[in-house]
């Protein structure tokens, strides 16, 4: 059993972290994919930035002079300055006549001679095109292949005297030698997050693991055993997450519930067996002494009474067994009137006549009532009247009394039956109402009922959104009280 709780914990472990794993590492992948591209793009606009203001202030520090054959001196002091921004930007400044032909670069210094240019700009063609935006206003531009190379990133600005131009400033920048580096620390940041994120997940879900999932697989195992029945078996309901441990408890009291009820079915059905035996072990018997003979002639309407009084008992527990089948499985609707009730209790005391001269029983209350009109199903709360009178008739001593009332109260109309005699235990006068439950089994007051009545008076009551209770007071009195609102 252990083994296979661990094994199944580290199955739920994997399947959680590689979920967990798997959406950790694919977000942090999208944001560092999205942090690339926004960083990318800010570090090529400083970039372009800086080169647009390197190329400005060249344009303006230049001279006509430059432009001159005797303008050498000025040439070389400017290719001081060019080689200089060139190797602090990784970039490539340099001057250009109207012509297009390069007229100072970084090279100047070593390299320049007359009309021939530097061994780097000589071979450069710059295209009428690009030349004339040049010499007008200037451009910037991304160029994925140009003459001068693959993945350029290529700025001009003109040089201007007198609002003509004389020339321009053309600055090349490699689009990606410069990102790349820039963009692969971006990268190792990313996976370097990316590991300790990993790393914390692993330590999350493995402590969620022994606080969650293994909570989670002793309810999953309790269920198990509930199905087959086996209700003792319970969980701990003692853990740190305040969640977990009540819904523990919650399984507990369910477990306690259906152990409750599973033997209250036991004992449904044990007592059922025991009153269709009985009786009809008795019908079976006098009718054969009857049919036989055994029984004298003159002693047949003896038996005969006490076979009808035996039909007339079974009669009544099936009676209540299908009523109870009929409003669990919500056959039964409310067809609900307004009558006076008292009238229907009073017919209901009539048919326990026999048994309340018998028993020399006082019948109180009905001196002080008046009529009382009730709003529900008259046919539904007949039964209900009839059982709580039938439970006080049963119970109440010889010679005591059963006192009756029916009137209106704050929450609606209310019937009240008392009796004295034996009382409910206080221990069981919560449990009254449960289905199947017979009081006080040890001393078998109840010899004749199985425990239903009381369970369909309360299904009764609430079904008109109502309420009933009972209350008892030893050695005094026994007393159930139904209000059903107006």
């Amino acid at each position: 059993m252990g083994k296979k709780r661990r094994e199944k914990n580290q199955s739920l472990f994997k399947k959680y972290y590689s979920s967990m794993a798997a959406l950790v590492t694919g977000v942090l992948v999208f944001m560092g994919f999205f942090i690339t591209i926004v960083v990318s793009v800010q570090w090529w606009n400083d970039r372009v930035d800086d080169m647009k203001i390197n190329a400005k202030e060249l344009a303006s520090t230049v001279t006509t002079n430059v432009f001159k054959e005797d303008g050498d001196i000025e040439r070389l002091e400017l290719s001081d300055s060019l080689s200089t921004i060139n190797n602090a930007t990784n970039s490539d400044y340099f001057i250009i006549d109207t012509t297009g032909k390069v007229v100072v670069c970084q090279h100047s210094e070593e390299n320049f001679s007359g009309d021939v240019g530097c061994e780097e700009h000589s071979e450069m063609v710059i295209d009428e095109e690009h030349l004339s935006r040049a010499l007008k206003d200037g451009f910037s531009e991304y160029m994925p292949y140009s003459e001068m190379g693959f993945g350029l990133f290529i700025l001009a600005v003109p040089i201007k005297q007198n609002d003509t131009s004389i020339g321009a400033v053309y600055a090349v920048k490699d689009a990606v030698s410069g990102l790349i580096p820039y963009v692969l620390s971006i990268l190792e940041t990313v996976f370097i997050v990316t590991i300790f994120a990993l790393v914390l997940c692993f330590v999350v879900i493995y402590f969620l693991s022994k606080g969650v999932i293994t909570p989670i697989e002793e309810m999953s195992e309790a269920t198990k055993h509930f199905a087959k029945g086996e209700f003792n078996f319970r969980v701990r309901d003692d853990y740190r997450e305040e969640h977990i441990s009540q819904f523990a408890k919650s399984l507990n009291k369910m477990a306690d519930d259906l152990a409750i009820e599973n033997e209250a079915q036991r004992s449904f059905v044990a007592n059922v067996s025991h009153e269709l035996k009985t009786p009809m072990t008795s019908i079976g018997g006098f009718v054969d002494g009857i049919r036989d003979g055994t029984i004298p002639r003159e002693r047949e309407m003896e038996y005969l009474d006490i076979v009808s009084n035996e039909v007339k008992r079974l009669t009544r527990m099936v009676y209540a067994m299908l009523n109870l089948a009929k409003i669990e499985s919500g056959e039964v609707s409310l067809m609900p009137s307004t009558y006076n009730v008292v009238p229907q209790i009073f017919e209901t005391l009539l048919t326990f006549e026999k048994v309340v001269e018998e028993k020399h029983v006082t019948i109180a209350g009905f001196e002080d009532i008046g009529p009382v009109n009730i709003n529900g199903d008259k046919d539904l709360l007949q039964q209900v009247i009839y059982n709580l009178i039938d439970n006080a008739v049963k119970f109440v001593d010889d010679g005591g009394t059963i006192t009756v009332f029916a009137g209106k109260t704050e929450n609606g109309t209310t019937v009240r039956i008392r009796n004295t005699g034996k009382t409910v235990p206080n221990e069981e006068i919560s449990r009254i109402f449960e289905r199947f439950y017979k009081v006080d089994k040890s001393r078998s007051f109840d010899r004749k009922g199985v425990g239903l009545g009381l369970y369909i008076v309360k299904t009764i009551v609430n079904m008109h959104d109502g309420e009933i209770s009972a209350s008892s007071v030893e050695n005094e009195y026994t007393q159930f009280e139904f209000t059903i609102p107006d």
